[in-house]
This record gives structure tokens, C-alpha cells and sequence, in this order.
């Protein structure tokens, strides 16, 4: 398990989890007949968000060093191309 860089991240994890625990006690209460195991899909978790945050840092980076290899593959082409034609 990687190490979490974020110091305040399991203050964080160990609130929502509180909270979510508290939430689901409170539903339980006030209607006995509800299904306990249905999520509410309109809200997503702090997790969930985080999550996404994460996968959409990886694809913009993913892109950004994609761009960067690709403008240094044409300095390249560039270069050898120019150093051709001129010993010619």
C-alpha cells in the first residue's frame, strides 16, 4: 500500500467514514422497511471524487508527456532532415 502524502488525509478518511456511518444509522431509524444496502447515486463519496481527481491527473500527464515526446521525436526528424540536405 503506497503511503498517503496528504498529513490531514485519514482525518479526512476517518470523518467520512463517521459521517457515512452516522447517515446510514439515521436512514435505518427513520424507515426500518428501506433497503440498508441501496446507495444514493445523486451525492458521490469524498473517495469517489478523490478517485477521479487521481484518474484524471494521470490522463492530462499522460497527454502532456505524449506531446513532449512527440515535439522532441520532430526536433529530432527536424534536425537529421536538415543535416542532410545540407551535404548535399
Amino acid at each position: 500500500m503506497a503511503n498517503v502524502k496528504d498529513p490531514f488525509f485519514w482525518h479526512r478518511f476517518s470523518l467520512a467514514v463517521h459521517l457515512s456511518e452516522a447517515e446510514r444509522a439515521a436512514s435505518c431509524k427513520e424507515s426500518s422497511t428501506a433497503d440498508q444496502d441501496s446507495l444514493d447515486h445523486t451525492t458521490e463519496s469524498w473517495l469517489v471524487r478523490q478517485h477521479k481527481k487521481r484518474r484524471r491527473l494521470r490522463y492530462i500527464c499522460g497527454m502532456v508527456m505524449l506531446l513532449v515526446l512527440l515535439l522532441v521525436a520532430g526536433v529530432v526528424v527536424l534536425a537529421w532532415w536538415v543535416a542532410k540536405t545540407r551535404t548535399r
